[in-house]
């Protein structure tokens, strides 16, 4: 039986932008990182710089990394990870899976911070079946009444005197703190609350 490719997967025909592309600006609140060519689209509404990446259509599908912009639209608009159509919702709340990670809040799945959109009915059977990190992870399928966008998670750059390097890579910044000037943001995350345990649809 053929994987089912995920909306959310990225191919190996899609790259990110490159460092050369990249130039410092100065804004009100001081120097941050930006693009040499830039675009409407580029932040967010609170100022974080996005990773550009190409589209296509070609390619392997890689399985493990989500695409930038696809993640992006998912967690903002609660669609499918699998399928990109409206995320299933009931009266217990949205459909999530979750798993327990080593940074995971002795709460969890209560207060888990995820980076993995819903999913509508259907696929979420679908991805229980497939996936086969699934099949040895601590998961749970979960419906949350208040998945609450938290911030994001990227590389964050340092300008030397060849140009932006990287300094450390997948930094979460949540969206109640300072933004950072050097960061080029590749997820949106969500916090889950009012989250109860139930079996698959």
């Amino acid at each position: 039986m053929s994987l089912l490719t995920p909306y959310v997967a990225s191919r190996t025909t899609e790259h990110p932008v490159r460092e050369s592309e990249l130039t410092i600006e100065f804004a009100l609140n001081g120097p941050r990182i930006a693009y040499r060519s830039p675009r409407p689209t580029d932040r967010d509404h609170h100022g974080n710089l996005w990773v550009r990446m190409q589209e296509s259509t070609g390619g392997r599908v890689r399985y493990e990394c989500m695409h930038v912009q696809r993640q992006r639209a998912c967690m903002e608009g609660m669609l499918c990870q699998i399928c990109g159509g409206p995320a299933d919702r009931n009266e217990q709340g949205w459909l999530f899976l979750d798993w327990r990670r080593p940074d995971s809040p002795p709460s969890w799945p209560e207060k888990s911070i995820t980076s993995m959109p819903p999913l509508c009915n259907e696929h979420a059977r679908v991805s229980v079946r497939q996936c086969p990190f699934l099949r040895t992870a601590d998961h749970a399928v979960l419906r949350v009444r208040k998945p609450q966008l938290y911030g994001v998670s990227g590389a964050v750059y340092q300008l030397t005197d060849t140009g932006w390097r990287t300094f450390d890579n997948d930094v979460l910044a949540p969206y109640g703190k300072p933004r950072l000037p050097g960061m080029l943001a590749s997820r949106v995350h969500r916090e889950l609350r009012g989250v109860t345990v139930v079996g698959l649809p």
